[in-house]
C-alpha cells in the first residue's frame, strides 16, 4: 500500500459514512479523487461492505466466540451459507491457521447460545467441530494506527454491563436501514422508511449520541491489502491487578493492536492483532517483555467476511 491507500483505509475503517469532500482533504486530494479511489476499491473486492457499530448490550444481548474446524471440506461452503443465514451469527472470520473459522453468536442468553449450537452441530455432524468457546465479557475496539501512526489514540468500549435501551418504531427503522447497510444515505433510508429526513438526522444523532452507534466500520479484505492478522489468546492469570490496568493501557497504544476481548474461560483475553505484510513488529514479543505472561496460544486470523453485532430480527419486532 501506498501512503494514500494506507490513509484512505485507516479513514475508512472507524467512519464508512464520511464524506467524500471531508475524505479528500484528509487525504490531500480532490473530491473526484477520493470518490474514485473508493469506487475502485469496491470494484476490486478490496471493500467489501460497510457495517454499523452496534452495542449488543444495549438491546440484552450477550455474545459467544467460537473456534471452528471443518472435518469435511467439501461441506465448506454449505456450511458458510448456513451461518450467513443464520441472524444471531453476527460475525464470520475465515482464519488462516491453527482453526478454520472464527464466529461471533450474539444472543439473549446462554441457554438460547447452546440450543443454536446444536441444532449446528447436529446440521453438519461430522463435517464440523467447535474446538472452542469464549463468551464475552467486554469488547475494546482501537484504530489501525499502524497505518497512521500519528493519529491519536482512541477506543470504543462494547459489551459489558449496560442499560437495555427501549426504542421506538422510527428508531427502529431507522437503524435497520444502518444496520443493512452503514454507508445508507438519508435520502434512501427516506425512501424506505417514508420518515422525513430531518427526523432521520435527528434520529441517527440521539442513537450516535445514546452510544447505541458506536460507529460505522468498512470491511476490508485484508490479504489484498498485504495485511496480515493474528488472534493472541492469552490467560490473564499470572497478571496483578496492576498489570492488567497496565495491559489495557498498552494495548491501547501499540500500533498494531486492533482490539482487545475478555473472555469467560481457560483464556480469558483476546488481543487482535494487525501487521503489514512486510513489518518486522512482534506483537506478542512486546506483549511477553512487558508481562508475566506463561500461556498463550497464536491463531492465524483472516478476513471477516460478516458483520453485523445484533441480530437482524430484534429491530422488526
Amino acid at each position: 500500500m501506498n501512503q494514500k491507500i494506507k490513509s484512505l483505509v485507516y479513514e475508512l475503517s472507524h467512519n464508512a459514512r464520511i464524506s467524500t469532500k471531508d475524505l479528500g482533504k484528509k487525504l490531500k486530494v480532490s473530491q473526484q479523487a477520493a470518490s474514485y479511489l473508493i469506487n475502485t476499491l469496491q470494484e476490486k473486492k478490496t471493500i467489501l461492505d460497510y457495517s454499523t457499530l452496534i452495542d449488543p448490550s444495549k438491546f440484552g444481548y450477550l455474545q459467544v466466540q467460537v473456534y471452528v474446524n471443518y472435518f469435511d471440506f467439501s461441506k465448506k461452503k454449505e456450511i458458510l451459507t448456513y451461518l450467513k443465514e443464520e441472524d444471531h451469527a453476527v460475525q464470520i472470520e475465515e482464519l488462516s491457521q491453527g482453526y478454520d473459522l472464527s464466529i461471533i453468536f450474539s444472543v439473549p442468553n446462554l441457554s438460547y447460545y447452546n440450543k443454536l449450537i446444536r441444532d449446528f452441530l447436529q446440521k453438519f455432524k461430522g463435517s464440523v467441530n467447535v474446538a472452542e468457546t469464549y463468551p464475552i465479557v467486554v469488547k475494546h475496539i482501537y484504530l489501525r494506527k499502524y497505518l497512521a501512526p500519528r493519529k491519536q489514540d482512541h477506543e470504543i468500549v462494547i459489551a459489558g454491563d449496560r442499560d437495555v435501551e427501549k426504542l421506538g418504531l422510527a428508531e427502529r427503522a431507522i437503524l435497520g436501514c444502518l444496520w443493512e447497510n452503514a454507508n445508507e444515505k438519508i435520502i434512501e433510508i427516506h425512501k424506505k422508511t417514508t420518515l422525513n429526513p430531518k427526523t432521520i438526522v435527528k434520529t441517527k444523532k440521539f442513537l450516535e449520541a445514546s452510544n447505541i452507534i458506536r460507529g460505522y466500520l468498512t470491511n476490508f479484505n485484508l490479504e489484498a491489502l498485504n495485511i496480515n492478522k493474528k488472534h493472541i489468546l492469552l490467560k490473564s492469570k499470572d497478571l496483578s491487578f496492576v498489570d492488567d490496568k497496565k495491559l489495557l493501557q498498552f494495548s491501547l497504544m501499540h500500533n498494531n493492536i486492533v482490539s482487545l476481548t475478555r473472555f469467560i474461560g481457560d483464556y480469558d483475553l483476546l488481543i487482535e492483532v494487525e501487521e503489514e505484510e512486510n513489518s518486522k513488529k512482534d506483537v506478542l514479543k512486546d506483549l511477553r517483555m512487558e508481562f508475566p505472561i506463561k500461556k498463550y496460544m497464536v491463531i492465524g486470523g483472516g478476513t471477516i467476511i460478516k458483520r453485523k453485532y445484533i441480530p437482524k430480527h430484534n429491530l422488526f419486532k
